[in-house]
């Protein structure tokens, strides 16, 4: 594994134990045996660093997006395209429920308002598409609604799970969420989603 691979690995790890303000540059280094100075060559800041790991889970959203709309729509590859979303967030966990720090990097240094632009888009076409098939009855109002909905539940289901569930198993937090979308969905269904 390269090394910056492996400064990002650990970074989460730690992130994900301590959270991010409780975390710097020279934490990462000793849990890796390394210099600061040899970390700081791939990272000349924690910041940076951070941003990285932001950089990376958004570029794995975006596959996911487009592995999805390769093929037809159906309620059941929606719910596999927010499984692993929430797979993916659960991974950095540690930056989605951090201070203040990720909050303002994930505003000022990736296009945030760009991105949620992107996705509240893309679920649009989604619910659209869903609709056409035949597999929801949904009004304009209603795919504009599913849409803010997943995107609020998107941003802060890991808010309420580290609160609510922190003792509980990955599989049955991220099950949870994925059930009150499942049971959303199924309030525009024509059959059981």
């Amino acid at each position: 594994m390269k090394t910056k691979d492996r400064i990002i690995e650990q970074a989460i790890r730690l992130f994900n134990e301590l959270g991010v303000s409780r975390v710097g540059v020279r934490d990462i280094a000793r849990a890796l045996n390394m210099s600061p100075g040899n970390l700081s060559y791939h990272f000349s800041k924690k910041e940076d660093l951070v941003i990285e790991i932001i950089r990376r889970y958004s570029a794995s959203n975006d596959i996911a997006f487009d592995t999805y709309f390769s093929a037809s729509p159906s309620v059941e590859r929606f719910m596999g395209l927010m499984q692993q979303i929430f797979e993916r967030q659960y991974e950095i966990r540690g930056l989605l429920t951090g201070p203040e720090l990720t909050i303002q990097l994930f505003s000022e240094q990736t296009n945030y308002q760009v991105t949620e632009q992107k996705r509240r888009a893309s679920f649009r076409e989604i619910f659209v598409d869903l609709g056409k098939n035949g597999e929801l009855s949904l009004t304009k109002d209603d795919v504009d609604f599913l849409g803010s909905f997943i995107s609020l539940l998107g941003r802060f289901w890991m808010v309420e799970a580290f609160v609510s569930f922190r003792e509980r198993p990955k599989e049955e937090v991220i099950a949870h969420y994925l059930g009150m979308i499942r049971k959303q969905l199924s309030l525009f269904g024509h059959e059981a989603v």
